[in-house]
């Protein structure tokens, strides 16, 4: 009896080392990167693709979208390596702090990035150097009708209003969503519709909503003709663009991909607003892949041949 209970033990400790093995294999050998809900971060996420494949021996493979929550989450349970976000978002909706708890004197970007190791092992890395904030949009004819530069300026006409964005915007989880927003600006629309990320700006197109949530950088604001407000409350914070990782993601790859932050890094302060906005455009309006708009900036700015 004593024999078999051995062995037995012997066999359990053989399969838990070479499952250990595997895990382990798999860091010398693959990189998995998330995919995300718009095309910003579809384009962002080929070029760490393409900069990973052509500069290591990684294999990169894309996992499917997810939403914010859920994809730190992923980040966190090692499901995937890396990721496309933003300081704001980090801050507010992965860990639930609001701007005001930036201690005074302390940069959103830098305090975040600390604080995010501390409390869920995530970190960002260096800003792209662009900035996608969140933003409120009407259609250029009715904020020239009407004189609305400010979100306050159209606090009066949101009674007869209808507010429309992606379901993320509604959700309970974060401080940057919309029933903190209507509390924070003291708005009450006629009505709100939650829809499809891809089908928000066809909804305003239409006139089958009013108003909506846009990005700063989308580039589908200009092929709609919308007029971005300016948040003169100062509701939205920051939202730098930058890679999301786990504070160990470097240290992870050190043996089989050792130039791997380098590479990443290369795209420090690289894309501005309007570049951003121009890809975002070739993708949303001219129908151009991800991919091949993330190659062509790198053959441009001489990452890739």
């Amino acid at each position: 009896m004593k024999t078999k209970i051995s062995i037995l033990l012997i066999l359990a400790l053989m399969v838990g080392t070479l499952a250990g093995c595997g895990g382990g294999e798999k860091k010398n050998t693959e990189i998995v990167l998330l995919e995300g809900q718009f095309s910003e971060i579809d384009i962002l996420i080929q070029m760490a693709g393409i900069l990973i494949e052509e500069n290591t021996d990684l294999k990169v493979t894309f996992h499917d979208s997810m939403n914010t929550v859920a994809a730190g989450n992923a980040l966190t349970s090692d499901e995937v390596d890396l990721y496309i976000s933003y300081d704001g978002t980090l801050l507010t909706t992965i860990l639930g702090h609001d701007p005001s708890d930036v201690p005074e004197g302390e940069d959103l970007f830098d305090w975040t990035k600390t604080i995010g190791s501390e409390e869920k092992g995530l970190t960002i890395t260096e800003k792209f150097g662009f900035e996608n904030t969140y933003a409120l949009a009407v259609s250029q004819e009715f904020a020239i009708e009407n004189n609305i530069k400010t979100i306050s300026d159209l606090k009066p006409f949101a009674k007869d209003l209808i507010f429309g964005a992606e379901h993320e915007f509604f959700d309970e989880e974060g401080t940057m969503r919309f029933n903190p927003f209507n509390e924070h600006y003291g708005i009450a629309w006629k009505d709100s519709s939650s829809i499809d990320i891809g089908l928000k700006y066809a909804a305003i197109d239409s006139g089958n909503i009013d108003v909506t949530m846009v990005y700063s950088t989308d580039g589908l604001n200009k092929k709609s003709n919308l007029l971005i407000l300016e948040d003169d409350l100062s509701f939205f914070p920051q939202y730098y663009g930058t890679f999301l990782i786990r504070d160990t993601f470097f240290e992870e790859y050190a043996d089989s991909a050792k130039n791997l932050e380098e590479i990443l890094l290369s795209l420090e302060g690289l894309i501005d607003n309007m570049t951003m906005i121009e890809m975002n455009y070739a993708v949303d309006a001219d129908g151009e892949k991800p991919y091949d708009v993330a190659k062509a900036f790198l053959v441009e700015k001489g990452l890739s041949k």
